[in-house]
């Protein structure tokens, strides 16, 4: 089947600010499981081409609801995860996390995670971007570029939620991977089509990908996706959703009282008004960081992320969990992403089966 490319119109429809530092450790595709009924819903039947058409031209731009992030890779859950909600990455490498979000456009995103005893949140509105982490009464703010502004781009390009976590699996979409409708499903009290995706190469770690697409307003509302396990090792979806526009107020940030300005954990590595951010400390950092910088080898779903300027595991979770291959070199498996650390700083991380990602490891010149 010819799958038409999604445009970068489409791409922005619902754009988000992330309240996570990506780490070249583990590269988060977060998965939330929605609320879904054992009901079929009764759907017009459409093909995979003609649904991918229909969220390529959905005119859905606003919205807000709850959404629950689950991530199972088979990782321990780290002391006080559930407890504190963090904008660092350890918080989504296990575990069940809630999400609320609200949205209008590409302009103005708001989104809090909220954990047993704090919240965290991050609200962009025009070019003004602010952090809060409540644990800590500590805020942040960042004043994007007016070009990335105009373009329609968030602060770090990446966002998890099902469009983005959607799009990315679209794009994957080449005579390599199986595309079909499966059984229709209600997700959030919603009728949704299903799309699967899975790919032909056996060297990735991936067996399949479903996307819930609402079956009225075509906006995906959940996304999983299956290791070798039954139960999905990465999932975002909505448990509630609406798609009535919030009020403007909803994307106006205040400064609490008492709390501290700090450097954003979005955009440490970034210039601001002239002047470098500082990292912001995170919670059990794994590995030392100088100056970093990220390529990628291959391509769709095998293809894997290299980071330069890591060294160190630093003890913890992530020293325990990796095992010796030889050569200074050591191994993270997981039950769907990967990661060979090299002792000369470079990391190699993707949804490929552990043998094949040693090899590129040993075989990439740096």
């Amino acid at each position: 089947m010819t799958v038409p490319q999604i445009s970068d119109r489409a791409r922005r429809r619902i754009v988000w600010v992330v309240p996570v530092v990506i780490s070249a450790v583990v590269v988060l595709v977060a998965t939330m499981t929605g609320a879904s009924s054992a009901t079929t819903p009764k759907l017009k039947p459409m093909t995979a081409k003609q649904l991918i058409v229909a969220v390529q031209h959905s005119s859905a731009s606003a919205f807000s609801g709850t959404i629950q992030e689950t991530t199972d890779l088979g990782l321990p859950s780290l002391p006080g995860a559930a407890q504190d909600a963090s904008l660092s990455w350890q918080t989504f490498l296990s575990g069940t996390h809630s999400v609320r979000v609200w949205a209008d456009g590409a302009d103005r995103q708001r989104l809090a995670l909220v954990g047993e005893l704090s919240e965290a949140e991050v609200v962009h509105n025009g070019r003004d971007v602010w952090t809060y982490t409540s644990h800590t009464n500590s805020a942040s703010h960042t004043v994007l570029p007016a070009k990335a502004h105009r373009s329609g781009s968030d602060a770090t390009g990446t966002e998890p939620t099902p469009t983005a976590v959607a799009d990315r699996l679209l794009k994957a979409i080449t005579p390599s991977t199986v595309v079909k409708v499966t059984t229709a499903r209600m997700v959030a009290g919603r009728p949704a089509y299903t799309l699967s995706l899975a790919p032909r190469d056996s060297t990735s770690t991936v067996r399949r990908a479903t996307i819930a697409i609402d079956a009225r307003n075509f906006v995906p509302l959940q996304v999983r996706i299956f290791g070798s396990g039954s139960s999905p090792a990465v999932s975002i979806g909505f448990s509630h959703v609406s798609f009535a526009r919030p009020a403007a107020s909803t994307f106006a940030f205040r400064v609490p009282k008492g709390a501290t300005l700090e450097s954003n954990p979005l955009t440490a590595s970034r210039h601001e008004s002239g002047r470098p951010h500082h990292r912001a400390a995170l919670a059990a950092p794994p590995l030392t960081h100088a100056a970093t910088r990220t390529s990628e080898v291959g391509r769709g779903w095998t293809s894997v992320l290299v980071t330069h300027g890591l060294s160190g595991l630093g003890g913890g979770m992530l020293s325990d969990a990796t095992t010796s291959i030889g050569n200074g070199a050591r191994l993270l498996h997981t039950a769907l992403l990967n990661a060979v650390f090299l002792p000369d700083g470079r990391v190699f991380v993707g949804a490929v089966k552990p043998a094949a990602l040693e090899h590129i490891a040993a075989t990439t010149p740096r």
